[in-house]
């Protein structure tokens, strides 16, 4: 799937793009957006998007060095301005730049499909370029236990790794090429395309991190920093330990340095086993409450890549077991689930949307009906939302619209009012929660999203005739 990143300080416009175009029908798909020039341009250094879609006037960086700047950076990333007619001169600057065309403001879904048709085709036609071959001798040998080729390598390199001599492995992951920091460059080896380590004595690795600060790569990149070493024995080992930190920014989400962690209890089992009793159930409320929650695990820092890749793994084994198919695909290793979406959050919000299969039933098989793609991702964020407060206002000023047409709309498409459909929701859980619990009427009616139990009770009764201990026990002497 090819990557897209738009980038205009009109969010309204953003939107509308973003659900206007069919990205999949020519294999694409928007991974990010960016209010200002300066954002987008530090999007492009992380993500490396195939394609940028930019205007030209945006506060802090233009449109124009944005161009610039990105192609520096990115010289592979394709580039679409988004220009008004004021600023069509700008934009033919543009495409001396390089940029692979414009888009005048207003302008036409068809018109931006139509280059991304063509975009396909030529990345279709062009012949794959041959990646730049890495000297990953070291990182071999290491990986192999290969003392004689790690010391071979050592003595090349004039390291005296010793007890008199520690040494301490840094790793940089999300670098395209290895960074360059004076007196320390020879000192480099490549892991894999876009990690790279670094092996320095104790007493240099100070004047090393400044050196990276000048660079900006700490701003930008995970660098993780191993336990000192004085034999090539533990080489190994603190190596492992030093990728385990750099990959700390997939699981905080903020680049910097990373020092590897004492070992701790760490619950990750029990929110698996959370997590499949809640699947087997089909509680997407549940599901994503549990995942919420882990959430925060990663920004604390208490679960790492390895809980994430555990985590995702495990998910995606016990979709079949429920009889579900998903389009998620498995991983190799860290790296690939790393550079596939940048952070533990990211990876975390994928899971939620991969599971709507699972939890499906007649209502949530109302979103498929659905054509107008506002309103599906409407009734999809109240569909995961519903026990907890929500107003028009909230639901209006979240996806860009007015209260009036956002009610006008949501009627005409549903075939019923915003606040019938919460109550709907809220009592449908609460049915399910009555049988399959033992929790009291006024913790269900919290649960769902009723703060008060008396108008829990009224609202039951509306809707379904009978009051919820009533439907409890006839329920119960069914079963």
């Amino acid at each position: 799937m090819r990557s897209v990143i738009i980038a205009d300080d009109e969010k309204w416009i953003v939107e509308g793009i973003k659900a206007g175009v069919n990205w999949k029908k020519y294999g694409f798909e928007v991974i990010d957006d960016a209010e200002n020039g300066q954002e987008a341009l530090q999007l492009i250094q992380s993500l490396r998007p195939t394609l940028v879609l930019t205007d030209i006037k945006m506060p802090v960086m233009n449109g124009l060095e944005l161009i610039q700047r990105g192609k520096a950076i990115a010289p592979d990333t394709i580039f679409i301005v988004l220009s008004g007619h004021a600023e069509f001169a700008y934009a033919q600057k543009a495409m001396n730049y390089g940029t692979f065309g414009y888009c005048l403001k207003p302008f036409e879904i068809e018109e931006i499909e139509g280059m991304l048709n063509r975009i396909a085709q030529q990345h279709d036609s062009k012949t794959v370029k041959e990646q730049p071959i890495h000297d990953f001798e070291l990182y071999e040998a290491v990986c192999s236990g290969d003392l004689e080729r790690i010391n071979l390598w050592l003595d090349e390199k004039k390291i005296p790794l010793s007890k008199d001599t520690p040494h301490i492995p840094i790793v940089i992951q999300g670098l395209s090429s290895p960074v360059d920091v004076r007196q320390f460059s020879s000192l480099v080896f490549p892991m894999s395309r876009r990690r790279y380590g670094y092996l320095l004595e104790e007493c240099q690795y100070e004047v090393f991190l400044q050196g990276l600060e000048q660079t900006e790569v700490v701003q930008e990149c995970g660098v993780g920093i191993g336990p000192p070493i004085s034999d090539i024995h533990q080489l190994d080992a603190s190596l492992e330990s030093a990728s385990h930190a750099a990959f700390s920014m997939f699981a905080t989400g903020m680049p910097g340095c990373y020092r590897v962690n004492p070992q701790q209890d760490i619950p990750i089992d029990e929110k698996l086993k959370e997590i499949s009793r809640i699947l087997h159930n089909k509680d997407r409320l549940g599901f994503i409450a549990a995942m919420e929650s882990i959430k925060k695990l990663f920004k604390e820092g208490t679960f790492t890549i390895k809980e994430a890749y555990l985590l995702y793994t495990s998910i995606l084994y016990l979709f079949p077991r429920e009889g579900t198919r998903v389009s998620g695909r498995f991983f190799e290793g860290y790296e690939q689930l790393y550079y596939r979406y940048g952070t533990a959050e990211a990876m975390i919000d994928d899971l939620i949307l991969m599971t709507l299969d699972i939890f499906m039933n007649r209502n949530e098989s109302d979103i498929s009906r659905i054509s107008n793609h506002k309103v599906k991702e409407i009734m999809l964020y109240i569909r995961n939302h519903f026990n907890q407060e929500i107003s028009i206002q909230q639901l209006a000023n979240q996806f860009f619209l007015s209260p009036n047409y956002l009610c006008q709309l949501f009627k005409k498409e549903v075939g019923e009012t915003i606040i019938e459909h919460i109550s709907r929701l809220r009592i449908e859980y609460a049915c399910k929660t009555l049988i399959e619990t033992n929790l009291s009427i006024y913790q269900i009616g919290e649960k769902c999203g009723f703060q008060d139990y008396f108008y829990f009770t009224r609202i039951f009764k509306r809707h379904l005739k009978m009051t919820p201990t009533q439907y409890r026990e006839q329920n119960n002497e069914d079963i």
